[in-house]
């Protein structure tokens, strides 16, 4: 029971580091503001985009750019199934980026599949070791998605350690300081 508990307050933390750092995910960094504060506006200029995507990459179905942006697109607008279609095709044509690993990893934990995810993480960072927020997001889902809480510790500290001065550093800072303290 105890353990169910720590799983719980780490979430509900978690819930909040990830408002608070626009989740694990690199989305925060590309979201216009304006899209941030009116949602329908946002959703429909999302679907134009996903429209715009869609047609580029009928005319260029191996193009690794439209691939991923695809998969950004429909991360954002929540469609996982789509972003894992669109992830893995990029892996196909272009594996090696940390952060695709990453983007893929969260959409499968999202659709409820966070052993894959997990899987998709440790191939992320064995392409780049010193990417933090790969590590972030492995402990965010071997916290609430497995509740592996010792894992998601060691993979806490490893963000930590890469930077403690960034958000992500600051965040992983977080978890640990709620999870020790139980």
């Amino acid at each position: 029971m105890q353990k169910k508990t720590l799983i719980t307050a780490v979430a509900a933390l978690g819930l909040s580091a990830m408002l608070a750092i626009g989740g694990c995910s690199k989305k925060e960094e590309t979201q216009p503001a304006t899209q941030q504060a009116q949602p329908a506006q946002g959703m429909q200029q999302n679907a134009t985009l996903i429209a715009d995507l869609e047609a580029r990459y009928k005319q260029d179905p191996k193009n690794p750019e439209v691939l991923w942006r695809l998969g950004d697109a429909y991360f954002d607008s929540k469609q996982f199934n789509e972003s894992v279609k669109y992830y893995k095709k990029v892996l196909e044509v272009k594996p090696g980026e940390a952060d695709l690993y990453n983007d893929l990893g969260l959409s499968l934990h999202y659709l409820g599949n966070s052993a894959e995810a997990v899987k998709y993480l440790d191939e992320g960072i064995k392409k780049n070791p010193y990417h933090q927020r790969i590590w972030l997001t492995k402990g965010f889902i071997l916290a609430y998605g497995m509740g592996d809480i010792e894992g998601a510790k060691v993979a806490w500290e490893k963000a930590n350690a890469l930077n403690p001065e960034s958000q992500i550093g600051k965040a992983a800072a977080e978890y640990l300081t709620l999870v020790n303290k139980k």
